[in-house]
């Protein structure tokens, strides 16, 4: 195998792992044994995150093939931050609701008896709305997704300089825009900052990942 097959290789694992914990989790939404509050939003941010996933992949297999070793880190550095945004897109099946959003789980009260009953994070719903507009996942989540777009960014638009090549505008420009929706929906729990943009960062991404997988950009 050559250098760059071997980045592919290492690559491919950790997108693969990004996308198997996205589905994970996915699965222990619907699972029977805890009942789920549904909401759409953190599963709209879930399904860009896998797109975001989908297309980096696509864009790092067409255009790794003759990279070298100085641009290792800065793709290695890239893809881990899409794993860990994977990773927050959705909660563990044991998350609760903060007590009045201060980041520390509801402890009202202790765990139901042993002896085949049921545990409290086992009874109590997951309630999606909640998790989505805690204060702990908006600076996790967002703060890793902004890491990863302005990591990658600056990676490839240096790649491409070292390359020979020139750099891209319209890329800086959308995803400068990006990270500036992005950013904007740390601070705030509005529902109706999040639900716009989130619809806006959903097309965008969308758009791009059919572009980029077609051929169209």
């Amino acid at each position: 195998m050559t250098q760059p097959e071997y980045i592919v290789a290492l690559l491919s694992i950790i997108v693969g792992l990004g996308l198997t914990d996205l589905a994970q989790s996915v699965r222990e939404l619907v699972r029977p044994r805890r009942p789920t509050n549904w909401h759409w939003l953190p599963l709209l941010w879930a399904a860009s995150t896998f797109l975001l996933a989908v297309q980096l992949w696509w864009n790092a297999f067409l255009s790794i093939k003759d990279a070298t070793a100085q641009f290792f880190f800065p793709y290695l550095t890239s893809f881990l931050l899409l794993y860990l945004t994977c990773a927050f897109a959705l909660p563990d099946p044991e998350w609760e609701a903060p007590r009045k959003d201060t980041g520390e789980p509801s402890v009202d009260s202790p765990d139901l008896p042993a002896g085949g009953a049921l545990s409290r994070s086992e009874t109590t719903p997951l309630d999606l709305e909640a998790f989505y507009f805690s204060s702990l996942h908006r600076r996790w989540y967002f703060g890793m997704f902004i890491a990863f777009v302005v990591t990658g960014q600056v990676g490839f638009q240096t790649a491409r300089v070292l390359g020979g090549g020139e750099i891209i505008e319209r890329a800086f420009l959308t995803n400068g825009v990006l990270v500036a929706l992005l950013a904007a929906l740390i601070p705030t729990d509005r529902w109706w900052v999040h639900a716009p943009i989130s619809v806006l960062c959903f097309l965008m991404i969308g758009g791009s990942t059919i572009n980029n997988i077609l051929g169209l950009a």
